[in-house]
C-alpha cells in the first residue's frame, strides 16, 4: 500500500504460526522444520497480549496437497476473539467456505493463486475481497524476484511483484510478501522487496520473513511501506514481544492500536 495512505490506517502486528500434522513448527526457509510446541497454547498467549490478528499456515498441508483442516480452525476460533487467517490446501471455494465456516475471518491463498488465479477472483465474489489474502513467497534470482510455490520448493518464473497486482486486479484484499532467503533466519526483512509490492498495489501490504529486532518492523513500514508487520520466529525465538513491537512502532510515528491497560515498553 502506497505511503500516504498507510499513514490514515493503524498498523498491524501480525504473529504467523506455522503448523503441521497439528504440531507448531518452525522451519529455516521452508525447510527442516522443528517443533515448537501445540499451537493451541501458544494462540492463548498471543490473545492474553492482545495481538491484532493472527495468521496460521499449515505447511504440510500446502506441502503434501491435503484437503483443509476446518477442525484445527475451529479449535483455534474458540480461543481467539481477535481475527486470524488460515491457509494450506485450499485450492477451491468449497474449502474456502468450510474455513470460514469453522472460524476464520480470511483465507490465505499460495499455491492455488498462481495454479488456478481464477480462484481469488471467486473467493473475492463469495466471501468479500477482505477475506481473501494472497501470500507470495519470493527469491531474488538476479533478475526479478521470482515468486515460489509449494512452500517455497517450486520455482514459477513469475515476477512476484506483478504477480501481486494482478491478485489485487484478481479481488485480492490484502498480500502477504514473504522473503525466502530471510524466512526464519532473524536477518531483518526483505525492504526493497515489500517496497516493490507496496508501490504497484493500493491494498494492504503484509510484509514478513526475517524480523530480527524491533527497527526492523519500524523500517517494514517507513522504508517499505508495509501496512502490516508479521513475524513467526522472532516471538519464539527472543524476548521480543508482539507488544514491544507496537511500543516501537508507536515511538517512531507508527500508528498503532493501543490499550490503556497493556504494557508497551521496550528497549531499542
Amino acid at each position: 500500500m502506497r505511503g500516504a495512505e498507510v499513514a490514515l490506517l493503524k498498523v498491524r502486528v501480525i504473529p504467523i504460526l506455522l503448523v503441521q500434522d497439528g504440531l507448531l513448527k518452525k522451519p529455516v526457509q521452508f525447510r527442516n522444520p522443528r517443533t515448537v510446541a501445540n499451537p493451541i497454547s501458544i494462540v492463548r498467549v498471543f490473545e492474553d497480549r492482545q495481538v491484532d490478528e493472527l495468521i496460521l499456515l499449515d505447511i504440510g498441508r500446502t506441502v503434501d496437497e491435503d484437503d483443509v483442516d476446518p477442525l484445527l480452525v475451529r479449535d483455534i476460533a474458540e480461543e481467539l476473539y481477535v481475527p486470524f487467517g488460515y491457509g494450506g490446501g485450499i485450492r477451491s471455494v468449497e474449502a474456502m467456505h468450510r474455513i470460514v465456516q469453522a472460524g476464520a475471518e480470511k483465507v490465505v491463498i499460495n499455491t492455488a493463486a498462481v495454479e488456478m488465479p481464477q480462484l481469488v477472483a471467486e473467493g473475492a465474489k463469495r466471501f468479500g475481497s477482505q477475506c481473501i489474502v494472497v501470500s507470495i513467497d519470493a527469491k531474488d534470482n538476479g533478475s526479478f524476484y521470482e515468486a515460489y510455490t509449494r512452500s517455497g520448493t517450486r520455482p514459477t518464473g513469475l515476477d512476484a511483484v506483478q504477480l501481486a497486482r494482478r491478485a489485487e486486479e484478481l479481488g485480492a484484499g490484502e498480500i502477504l510478501i514473504n522473503s525466502i532467503p530471510h524466512e526464519g533466519l532473524l536477518k531483518g526483512y526483505n525492504i526493497d522487496l515489500i517496497r516493490r509490492v507496496s508501490a504497484i498495489v493500493s491494498i494492504p501490504v503484509i510484509a514478513a520473513g526475517g524480523a530480527a529486532k524491533l527497527q526492523d518492523f519500524v523500517s517494514a513500514v517507513k522504508d517499505g511501506g508495509a501496512s502490516a508487520v508479521a513475524a513467526g520466529s522472532i516471538y519464539h525465538y527472543t524476548k521480543i514481544t508482539p507488544n514491544m513491537v507496537k511500543g516501537a512502532l508507536h515511538a517512531a510515528g507508527v500508528p498503532v492500536r493501543m490499550y490503556d491497560d497493556v504494557d508497551y515498553s521496550f528497549a531499542w
